[in-house]
Parts: C-alpha cells; sequence; structure tokens
C-alpha cells in the first residue's frame, strides 16, 4: 500500500498492507466502498477481522481500527478490539484531574497525545457519526458557547432545540464543586433578550456582545431562551 506517493520523484511510500486501515479512516466518508477493501484487507493480514480472541494491532492502527468498526456497525471486530486495549493499553482514570487517558505501556510522564486522540474518538463514536462529520451540514444555531472554564467544568451537553440552547455541565472532581465559574455564548443577535434557568444560582450578563452566564460548578442542566 502507498500511503503516501510523490508525482515529481515518482516515488511511492510502501508501507504493509496491515497499515491500510489508517487509510480507511480517511477514506471512509468519501469512497466507502474502496475503505471498505483496505479495512477488510488490513485487519485481515493480521488476524483481527470478526469474531475471535482480543487483538490489538498498535497503539494507533488499534484506535483508528476500533473507531471505523464502531462507525460501520461491526460489532464482533470492535468487541475483540476493545476488549485488548482494555487488557493492554492501560486505561487509566484520575480522580484529582478529573481525567481519563491510556497509558500505553509507555511508561512517559504525559499520556501520549496522538495516541488518546484517536482511542477518545473510537471511545465516543456510533455508528455513521465520523462519515456525518464530512457529508452533513452542520444545524445552524443561534450561537455557540465559549470560554468554559475547562478543566474545572467540562460540558458534556451543548445542543440548540426549538430556539432553546440546552447546556449540561460536570466538575472536574468533587473538590471544585461549588466553586463560582461562568461561561460564554456568543453570536447571539441581542443577549440581553436572553435568560437561563437551571437547577442551581444561575445569572446572566451582557458582555462585549457575548452573553455571559454566572454559576457554580457541579454536574447541572442549564437552558437558555429568549425573553
Amino acid at each position: 500500500m502507498s500511503l503516501y506517493y510523490d508525482p515529481i520523484l515518482d516515488v511511492h511510500h510502501k508501507l504493509p498492507v496491515m497499515v491500510a486501515v489508517i487509510n480507511a479512516l480517511y477514506l471512509a466518508p468519501q469512497r466507502p466502498a474502496d475503505a471498505q477493501r483496505l479495512y477488510e484487507a488490513g485487519l485481515g493480514m493480521v488476524g483481527a477481522l470478526g469474531e475471535g480472541p482480543p487483538s490489538v494491532i498498535g497503539e494507533r492502527n488499534t484506535g483508528v481500527a476500533l473507531l471505523v468498526a464502531r462507525e460501520w456497525g461491526d460489532d464482533a471486530t470492535a468487541t475483540r478490539l476493545a476488549t485488548a486495549a482494555e487488557e493492554n493499553y492501560e486505561p487509566t482514570w484520575e480522580p484529582a484531574r478529573g481525567e481519563f487517558t491510556w497509558g500505553f505501556r509507555l511508561d512517559e510522564e504525559h499520556p501520549r497525545g496522538q495516541f488518546n486522540a484517536i482511542m477518545a474518538a473510537a471511545e465516543v463514536v456510533t455508528p455513521g457519526a465520523w462519515t456525518a462529520l464530512s457529508t452533513v451540514a452542520p444545524t445552524p444555531t443561534g450561537g455557540e458557547v465559549v470560554a468554559v472554564e475547562f478543566p474545572t467544568v467540562a460540558l458534556r451537553r451543548a445542543e440548540w432545540l426549538d430556539g432553546q440552547l440546552h447546556l449540561a455541565t460536570v466538575p472536574m472532581n468533587d473538590d471544585v464543586v461549588g466553586r463560582p465559574t461562568s461561561w460564554r455564548i456568543t453570536g447571539l443577535d441581542d443577549p440581553d433578550r436572553w435568560t437561563v434557568t437551571s437547577g442551581v444560582v444561575a445569572e446572566t450578563s451582557s458582555e462585549d456582545g457575548d452573553l455571559v452566564i454566572h454559576t457554580v460548578v457541579g454536574s447541572h442542566d442549564y437552558t437558555v431562551s429568549p425573553r
């Protein structure tokens, strides 16, 4: 397989077919039939396709293959890859940081970014979601959430429905619960026309054309609505 081709020098950067699963990820939204051929050839070469014992095929390849398997609903292959990743890649939860990472047995001070990024994507992808990023136009929104105090607080939901913005937050850990925090919603026509409702204290102000929500850190739900 050619991972890269230089037309000036007429040189192919050739790699084993098992690496083809990486190209399958990028081709999936554009040329799904060709992507399927690369995916099956790559995983078939190392015996990791379909049902069988847990299989890892290298840190990045495992994450890519798991993402594509879940994207296409290949549950048998996904189960093998996910099980092997659980057994071999040191999934670690750090309560103090509210952070979940994989160590990959690298014994490094900081989790390897590229490997963790693809594994995180593979964890959250649902069938068709990867392709939809490239083929489905985003739903028009009235504004975007910015300036969240991450990682002290993170958003697990930010969704526009019927003209309202629905938000849900989670704290980094129990120690930060109750601290004051704020974030902004930018892009609204008139921030003074919007209000927020929640089960906890939540107030709004207008600053530099943005709606600012003042609240406290915790697991809370918010609804931002026009007055």
